[in-house]
């Protein structure tokens, strides 16, 4: 499970840096920038904890330590990609959340002028 999960955080990094400036494609990217903070602050911990192990048990933990950096250098770019492109491109990511917030669902026709736009920004893009 550990490695899958690095094998999509490394996955998800190159991603995002090839579409760097594509603000459509980087919201489309596996997990939520939330997850991506969590995964740096989990592996971070986890870090500590090996580094406690260590230091108190004198355990080779090289390989898990490794693996925690790797977790956390991937997380870490993916984060900075995504808020620098938040930061450079507001008008885009903001279109991106007004169509994911009111686009009709479901396949129903849209009802209110809200739907209306968002189906337009949609087919648009």
């Amino acid at each position: 499970m550990a490695a899958v999960t690095t094998v999509v955080c490394v996955g998800e990094m190159v991603r995002s840096l090839r579409h760097r400036n594509e603000p459509r494609t980087l919201a489309r990217l596996a997990g939520t920038f939330e997850g991506y903070v969590s995964s740096i602050l989990v592996n971070g911990t986890g870090l500590g904890v090996l580094v406690t192990m260590a230091i108190k048990d004198d355990l080779p933990v090289v390989l898990l330590t490794g693996w925690c950096l790797s977790n956390i250098g991937a997380s870490a770019v993916v984060f900075v990609v995504v808020a620098q492109s938040r930061i450079q491109r507001p008008t885009a990511w903001a279109e991106l959340e007004f169509v994911e917030q009111h686009a009709p669902k479901y396949g129903r026709p849209p009802e209110t002028i809200e739907e209306y736009r968002a189906q337009q920004l949609q087919e648009q893009a």
